[in-house]
């Protein structure tokens, strides 16, 4: 029961008959069960910041595209195997430039480099990133570089001294070691 204009079904003359025939239906007395309530699961604020500002892009368990995104999930932790693998992920524009405290961006970087990204390599010796040291380092971050070489040169210094993970070689739809 619509009404015409010009050849075409008015829009709102439609809504109006849905709605009308939604609610004057005859209700079928059948009520679907209530379902018991489901406990919340309560993140821990360092893993709410990572889904909120990493997850869109890196994957809210730290797998992504490769070819687009670095992985974290399994290789993170690689990269503080060394000193300038370990400035480097807080060096990076997007950690560097966040507008999270230098606080919580050292529990995010702790969350990402011991759980996302374990194991560690070199044993898993390394140690946690400090609030200073976050501070100091995002101080200089990497924008006036080619980034990806940047972090090719990066990843084959970890390579050379340290044992990591195959799939840390695998960013920019090639493997590192192809170029």
């Amino acid at each position: 029961m619509s009404r015409r204009f010009a050849g075409t079904i008015q829009p709102a003359a439609c809504l109006t008959t849905l709605i009308m025939a939604l609610i004057t239906a005859p209700a079928t007395g059948a009520t679907p069960p209530a379902r018991p309530a489901q406990p919340a699961t309560r993140l821990p604020a360092a893993q709410v910041a990572y889904l909120t500002s990493c997850g869109g892009c890196h994957g809210i368990e730290g797998k992504s595209a490769p070819a687009a995104v670095p992985t974290l999930r399994g290789l993170t932790g690689s990269f503080l195997c060394t000193r300038q693998g370990r400035e480097f992920i807080i060096r990076l524009p997007d950690v560097a430039l966040t507008p999270l405290s230098d606080r919580m961006l050292a529990e995010v970087m702790n969350f990402v480099v011991f759980d996302l990204g374990a194991p560690v390599a070199g044993g898993g010796k390394a140690r946690p990133y400090t609030v200073a040291e976050v501070a100091r380092l995002r101080q200089h971050p990497l924008t006036g570089t080619g980034l990806t070489a940047y972090r090719n040169r990066v990843v084959a210094e970890l390579a050379t001294r340290c044992r990591v993970p195959q799939g840390l070689n695998v960013y920019a739809t090639q493997s590192i070691a192809s170029r």
